[in-house]
C-alpha cells in the first residue's frame, strides 16, 4: 500500500511542471496591445478623389495629401461600386432584395 502511494506521489510531482506550461496557454490579457488595424485600402471615386478606408473609417485625401473624415452620403467609386460613409465612417449596406436568402418554404 505505501509502495502504491509513493509511486502515486512521484508521479503527479513528476506530472506537475506540464500541468503548469497548460496553464500558461492562456489568451493575452485585456490590456495588451491589440492586433494591427487592418491595412489602409485606397479607392478612386468616379470625380477622381482618393478615398481611403482603413478598417471602417473612411477619409478622403485633397491633392495636397492631406487626409479628413469622409462626407456624409453615398460615393460611387470608379468602378461603380458604391460606398455609403457616416461621420467618417463607412456603413455597412443593406442587401439587395434579390440577395436575401431563399426561403426555405419554397422547396414544397
Amino acid at each position: 500500500m505505501t509502495r502504491i502511494l509513493a509511486l502515486t506521489a512521484a508521479a503527479l510531482i513528476a506530472a506537475a511542471p506540464f500541468a503548469a506550461m497548460a496553464e500558461d496557454t492562456h489568451a493575452p490579457a485585456a490590456d495588451a496591445p491589440a492586433a494591427e488595424a487592418a491595412a489602409p485600402v485606397e479607392h478612386t471615386l468616379a470625380d477622381g478623389t482618393k478615398l481611403v478606408v482603413e478598417g471602417d473609417a473612411a477619409s478622403v485625401v485633397a491633392a495636397d495629401g492631406t487626409k479628413s473624415p469622409a462626407p456624409d452620403g453615398e460615393h460611387t467609386l470608379a468602378d461603380g461600386t458604391k460606398i455609403t460613409t457616416a461621420a467618417g465612417k463607412v456603413v455597412p449596406s443593406a442587401p439587395a432584395a434579390g440577395d436575401a436568402a431563399p426561403a426555405e418554404d419554397a422547396a414544397h
